[in-house]
């Protein structure tokens, strides 16, 4: 019974420090992102303004979304809970470097969600009823994957409340109803109630980024409309005038600040990026545009060098250089690795209470031998992945589908309407 007391202590720890390191001075470093994840069909694009080629299945964007949910998962399962040190012991201190590093999966998949919304909403004019609509469509989309995993965590919390011979702490327990009111609204962080599980901070994070993104771009519209302009066309000028200087002050000021991590602004600039990546290779803006964005934050990093900022101009050059040349990374494009996209919003999800729960029990049944650390650690991960494709097909899945019947389509692109609709029901997380 010691053993396992000190299993549950050592578990619980783990838990509550992940759990609740939204608060903490680098959340970017101690939680997981995704929420961009899963299927979607994409356009190829010309590179004529406004123009689409002929669709293809579009695999590059999906294979970036599996190594950051990957990389974000083996980060939490190798980092927290009881086997951490004595797996460090036997795995290679080069892969322990890589793993311990994960987290900046996050950077990708804020790049990633601005170049899809971007993608979304190209033709797109933003009204009240929009709004609605897509806020309707958004909550249908995320929320049945998210309250899941939530009513699975406050299991966990209850099943280690009976379970455990230790004192209760913050782990066991249950939230409050105030604390979960708050997840329901996504305002978990700025309301300083913390996170249940780890990673759900981002989400928090991502809803913040389609209401700004949203509101900008009707402003953008309204700036092109004054000018004589079609509104679901907005002008290169507008959007720079609008997005470009909340980007700039983004990337000079509120990255380099950690007490603002709980707002999209810290994070505008990696958002800013993706999306400016698409409105160039569709022709909105003049590729010097994406290019000069790239120089500042050459710029910034020359002066303030950090390694998120630096994942993050990786992946929206790599996407604007494949999309905009058309060229094939073969070893992107693998199919498990797409796959590992696909599901990436679920992996991300429930990762870590399935982890948790393995790695506990492995801890109890074998101590702290290295070889069976290594061992847990690995089942932990290809645990989370079938669960994770589990709740994929039985939760989220049938939530595309029913926010499918809810979608408003702009009447400016009929021809185009059977593979934008399946883009825009699961290419935008």
């Amino acid at each position: 019974m010691g053993l396992l007391s000190q299993g549950c202590q050592r578990a619980m720890r783990g838990f509550q420090k992940s759990a609740y390191a939204g608060n903490g001075v680098n959340p970017t470093a101690n939680q997981a992102v995704g929420a961009s994840a899963v299927n979607h069909q994409m356009l190829a694009p010309s590179l004529n303004n406004n123009s689409l080629s002929v669709p293809s299945r579009f695999g590059f964007v999906d294979s970036l979304r599996g190594i950051a949910a990957l990389s974000v998962a083996a980060y939490h399962i190798f980092r927290y809970g009881p086997l951490s040190k004595p797996t460090d012991t036997v795995v290679p201190e080069f892969i322990t470097a890589v793993v311990h590093r994960g987290w900046i999966g996050v950077q990708m998949f804020f790049v990633i969600s601005g170049f899809v919304i971007a993608y979304t909403l190209r033709s797109t004019r933003i009204t009240p009823k929009f709004l609605g609509n897509f806020a309707l469509r958004r909550s249908l989309r995320l929320d049945p994957p998210y309250w899941c995993t939530i009513l699975f965590v406050l299991f966990l919390y209850a099943f280690i409340d009976f379970w455990s011979e230790v004192q209760p702490t913050l782990l066991s327990e249950m939230p409050s109803w105030q604390k979960l009111l708050s997840h329901i609204f996504y305002l978990q962080n700025v309301l300083g109630y913390g996170n249940i599980s780890v990673g759900f901070w981002t989400l928090c994070i991502e809803v913040q980024f389609y209401l700004l993104f949203a509101l900008l771009l009707a402003f953008a519209q309204r700036l092109t409309v004054w000018r004589g302009g079609d509104a679901s066309q907005p002008h290169s000028a507008a959007l720079m005038l609008v997005f470009a200087p909340l980007a700039l002050v983004s990337l000079f000021v509120f990255s380099l600040n950690q007490g603002n991590t709980d707002w999209v602004i810290h994070f505008f600039a990696f958002f800013f990026l993706g999306a400016l990546a698409w409105w160039t290779i569709d022709g909105r803006t003049p590729s010097w545009m994406f290019w000069s964005f790239v120089a500042a934050i050459l710029v910034r990093q020359s002066y303030w060098w950090t390694l998120d900022m630096t994942v993050a101009l990786t992946a929206g050059v790599a996407i604007y250089g494949v999309i905009r040349t058309g060229r094939s990374v073969p070893w992107l494009e693998m199919p498990w690795l797409q796959k590992m996209g696909r599901i990436s919003y679920s992996l991300y999800l429930i990762h870590y209470p399935i982890s948790w729960i393995i790695t506990t029990l492995g801890y109890e049944l074998t101590g702290e031998k290295p070889g069976w650390a290594l061992f847990w650690i690995l089942a932990s991960i290809a645990a989370s992945i079938g669960v994770a494709h589990a709740l994929h097909a039985l939760i989220e899945n049938p939530s595309i589908r029913f926010a499918n019947r809810f979608k408003r389509l702009p009447a400016a692109q009929p021809i185009l309407v059977p593979v934008v609709a399946s883009a825009r029901s699961s290419f935008i997380k």
